[in-house]
């Protein structure tokens, strides 16, 4: 495969860019810019794009070129280990552009990419759920040592203390209800977390 000549970054900056600019435009060199869109799996529109852009200033894509550098770029952009990685980042597979002798593995480790993608986003719920748990249950444990300390002041009022012991009943009751919640929810979270290790271990991963 031919090496061009602008980093890696480059490639993906202006494969993501909607567009190309009047100066790109000018001095564009459509076999890199193709290759940058195959190796960062645009779709075959994206060459549209870059027309439309170019349009501006009479510019037209040199077609021959940009697609041969694309091809190239797909051929790297559909590596196995790459469609892995991009079904873990939950991205689209834009796979079917795949030269037919990557495609298939490509799409299997995309496929076990986006398992694991569920499982971590599953996980990072579950933790998100546990610390608004935790919020609360603080919450209510600062509420719960406030009517303490206002309950041990001696001109409390019985009206007020009855107030107060009202409120802490149910306070401390959803404090519990609160504990089980984290309970199951760390138990729910330790399954799912030994579910993704059982995975990876046998996606060899």
């Amino acid at each position: 495969m031919r090496n061009f000549p602008f980093s890696v970054l480059g490639l993906f900056l202006l494969a993501s860019c909607a567009s190309l600019s009047p100066e790109q435009c000018r001095n564009a060199d459509w076999r890199q810019i193709g290759y940058a869109d195959g190796a960062n799996g645009a779709p075959g529109s994206r060459i549209q794009e870059h027309a439309s852009a170019c349009a501006k200033i009479d510019a037209k894509p040199d077609m021959e070129a940009y697609l041969s550098g694309r091809m190239e770029g797909l051929v790297s952009y559909c590596q196995p280990e790459n469609g892995f990685d991009v079904g873990r980042r939950g991205a689209p597979d834009n796979a079917g552009d795949c030269p037919p002798h990557v495609r298939a593995a490509f799409l299997q480790n995309y496929r076990q990419g986006r398992e694991i993608s569920a499982l971590e986003g599953q996980i990072a719920s579950l933790r998100s759920n546990m610390e608004s748990e935790r919020r609360e249950m603080r919450r209510r444990e600062d509420r719960i040592e406030d009517i303490r300390k206002e309950l041990r002041r001696p001109n409390v009022s019985a009206e007020r203390r009855g107030s107060l012991l009202g409120e802490m009943e149910r306070l401390i009751d959803r404090k519990q209800d609160t504990g089980g919640r984290q309970v199951a929810l760390q138990r729910e979270m330790d399954i799912v977390q030994q579910r993704l290790a059982v995975r990876l271990r046998e996606m060899g991963r």
